[in-house]
């Protein structure tokens, strides 16, 4: 019954033109005195045409109800079942149905991104849960060991937890949609020196030469993120580099490079260093290596419309290289 009712909802225009078209003939009978007999007969033939056409679309529009409410539970597509539109393609039923869909398709994008950047936070969280996990057992074990704690020890495992939770909080800065970039004409001396202000206590534990000899250059970026990524460079550098070498920063126009002397990177590593969670050869020889590193320095990268590559050669150290946009180009 409310089906029926609702139906005839959608017909109260016809009705109501019916009702007011035989009220003006009954007003113009009665003014005029005419017989209305004749307007009786005529009411009731346009009452009964009227209630065989209401009649005839009642199934059509019954049947298209029921398939709305099959189309309703059923999950949600880029490019819905929708019955065919009433007056044809270039009706305004088949105007809403294409917007409808256009809402569907964007609906299933969005729902897609939702989902990969879920997964891809997972897959970070999980990895990094696993990396944190290595300087926090560490220290365990040296408040454990009993006597007298090494304190050096002690740091360095202390500052590599403290890495990490940076490391953390810019995945978590870098999925934002939140724009947080500052662009302008920004010195890298500062910058530069202020990262290596949080290193020295590591270099001076495992014994590293640092190189620098200060920059002029001043490109169009973000002081922020370039620290970021020289503290990813320099963190990987210092883990990599055995106790005596030595580690260079150089900045110089649009480029600031970190080397080391390390082991270096095998050249079947190099293409692939920048994805997420890929160690190489070195990584597997080094145990608290997650991959995690240079891959938020290419993302980091990208946000800042810079680009980012390495070069090594196994046994003679690794150099990785941040160029920046030419000034007044911001991203690529």
């Amino acid at each position: 019954m409310k089906r029926f009712l609702a139906y005839l909802h959608t017909q109260r225009r016809a009705l109501l033109v019916w009702a007011l078209t035989a009220a003006i003939f009954g007003a113009v009978i009665a003014l005029y005195d005419l017989p209305l007999e004749p307007f009786g007969y005529a009411a009731a033939l346009s009452a009964a045409i009227l209630t065989a056409v209401l009649a005839a679309g009642w199934p059509a529009w019954a049947r298209r109800c029921r398939e709305l409410e099959q189309l309703a539970e059923t999950p949600p597509g880029r490019d819905p079942a929708l019955p065919e539109p009433e007056g044809g393609e270039a009706g305004l039923e088949a105007a809403y149905q294409q917007v409808l869909r256009g809402q569907a398709g964007q609906m299933v994008d969005r729902a897609v991104e939702v989902r990969a950047r879920r997964d891809d936070m997972l897959d970070y969280f999980t990895m990094w849960a696993h990396q944190v996990k290595t300087p926090l057992a560490a220290m365990r074990l040296l408040l454990q060991s009993g006597g007298e704690i090494p304190r050096a020890d002690l740091e360095r495992e202390l500052f590599q937890t403290g890495r990490y939770v940076d490391m953390v909080l810019g995945y978590l800065r870098l999925g934002s949609e939140t724009n947080d970039l500052v662009l302008a004409k920004t010195p890298l001396d500062p910058v530069i020196r202020q990262s290596l202000r949080r290193f020295a206590r590591m270099f001076i534990l495992k014994k590293l030469t640092l190189v620098y000899n200060g920059t002029d250059a001043a490109p169009v970026t973000d002081a922020k993120w370039v620290g970021f990524i020289l503290e990813q460079l320099l963190s990987n550098a210092v883990k990599y580099t055995p106790a005596g070498g030595t580690v260079t920063v150089l900045a110089d126009g649009r480029m600031l490079t970190v080397a080391d002397t390390g082991a270096g990177i095998r050249p079947e590593d190099l293409p692939r260093i920048f994805e997420k969670g890929y160690t190489g050869c070195t990584g597997h020889a080094e145990p608290t290596s997650s991959g995690l590193g240079l891959y938020l320095c290419a993302r980091a990268a990208k946000k800042l419309g810079c680009t980012i590559f390495a070069q090594s050669e196994p046994g003679h150290g690794a150099e990785v290289t941040l160029t920046f946009p030419p000034d007044g180009i911001l991203y690529e």
